[in-house]
């Protein structure tokens, strides 16, 4: 039997130079939400954001030993994109980020698609199969398809991209139905959505920000909350995301004959639900308030994922509304390409 746990790889502390929050605080505001989190410190803006976040990091470990908390650093990838590499803590989880901002800063002058190819190489070759990189910001900017289908080629290290953040700007390339994402899924790529919180300041003390978890969730289907289970839930795409956490507990699953099974709890009313499959919607939904299920065949296909919009909702600590949303990860019948 496994679990559902909510987390956030995108959280910046005091440590950076737009950070306010120390590092134990915002595990112990976190935990409100979250049974996992990774510290993103912004590499190169300032010294503290290695041996000092660092430090905090191990200290909250320490304090919060149930609590999986990552090490990581915001980096600038050879190609214009904030990109983070998630590594365990036994896996020179320090060295790694420090390596990775002295070979490959595009700041320093490292550009280009070749070197970005390059740095993923370099990853996969020094620390192995228990890394994985994540693209931050929602097209900020976008990036070209044919640099994706590069990067996403090179070996199984690009896992995960960023659909959707704390401001609601959604990755028109992720979120678009038949947009770069579904044209890598239909041919066997396996690359994953998510959301954060990228923390910086709370509203509560000044900031625009919500605390990690807070507004924009990832959930992880997983047996136990470690860092083995994290990992092993992000790079196979056993989650999804949302923002407002408008359902809970999915179940989702598609045979070889394309037999589709999907359900879930609706926490907040939702005004359509699209099932996508090889670049198009094939089955959509609407007006779901209460828990949902479907049990249906779907046409041949690579693959399948689900996107959901939920109706307006008053903000929390702002005027206006927000619309909550969720996206679950890409499934592949039998007899898919294999994974890349």
């Amino acid at each position: 039997m496994g679990k559902w746990i909510c987390g956030d790889l995108h959280t910046h502390s005091d440590c950076c130079v737009d950070g306010a929050v120390p590092v134990l605080e915002i595990v112990r505001q976190a935990r409100k939400w979250c049974q996992f989190l990774a510290i993103s410190g912004h590499a190169r803006q300032s010294e503290r954001w290695g041996g000092e976040q660092y430090a905090q990091v191990l200290a909250a470990r320490q304090q919060f030993p149930d609590f999986p908390l990552f090490h990581t650093a915001e980096l600038e990838f050879p190609i214009p994109r904030h990109v983070m590499m998630i590594t365990a803590p036994e896996n020179r989880e320090f060295e790694l980020q420090s390596e990775l901002v002295r070979r490959y800063d595009r700041l320093s002058g490292v550009t280009g698609i070749e070197q970005a190819e390059d740095e993923l190489a370099y990853v996969a070759k020094h620390w192995g199969e228990d890394c994985f990189m994540v693209f931050n910001h929602p097209s900020a900017p976008e990036v070209p398809y044919a640099h994706l289908k590069r990067l996403v080629a090179v070996n199984d290290v690009f896992k995960i991209i960023a659909c959707v953040d704390r401001r609601e700007r959604r990755a028109a390339q992720i979120w678009r139905i038949g947009g770069a994402w579904d044209r890598l899924l239909a041919q066997g790529f396996r690359l994953y959505a998510r959301c954060g919180s990228d923390f910086h300041r709370h509203f509560s003390t000044g900031g625009n920000d919500y605390w990690p978890g807070e507004f924009a969730q990832d959930y992880l289907y997983v047996k136990e909350n470690s860092y083995s289970e994290i990992f092993n839930a992000y790079r196979s795409g056993n989650f999804y995301c949302s923002v407002g956490a408008p359902i809970a507990e999915p179940s989702f699953s598609i045979s070889a004959d394309f037999r589709v099974k999907l359900s879930f709890k609706v926490l907040k009313p939702l005004r359509k639900i699209d099932i996508i499959a090889d670049q198009r919607s094939v089955m959509s939904f609407r007006q779901v308030k209460s828990d949902f299920f479907f049990e249906g065949y779907l046409p041949p296909c690579r693959y399948c994922r689900v996107r959901g919009l939920g109706e307006l909702q008053k903000r929390p600590y702002e005027d206006g509304f927000y619309e909550p949303l969720f996206l679950l990860n890409p499934l592949f019948p039998a007899g898919a390409l294999p994974c890349i």
